[in-house]
């Protein structure tokens, strides 16, 4: 927990990943997401779920 934010930190503000984009990474270290991760079904229907509680709370 006291080093919670430390990835974000670490990649946001890292002078060497300035241009990096679309990568994972886990304890400032650079990952491979797990099988979940890179399933486009499981991502569809995150998107899709996304959008129906979007629209559910947005005001029209």
């Amino acid at each position: 927990i006291s080093q919670g934010a430390a990835t974000m930190c670490y990649t946001a503000l890292h002078p060497s990943l300035k241009d990096v984009t679309g990568q994972y990474f886990v304890d400032s270290n650079k990952s491979n997401c797990s099988a979940y991760g890179r399933d486009p079904e499981l991502a569809h229907k995150l998107w899709t779920f996304s959008q129906e509680l979007i629209n559910k709370h947005s005001p029209s």
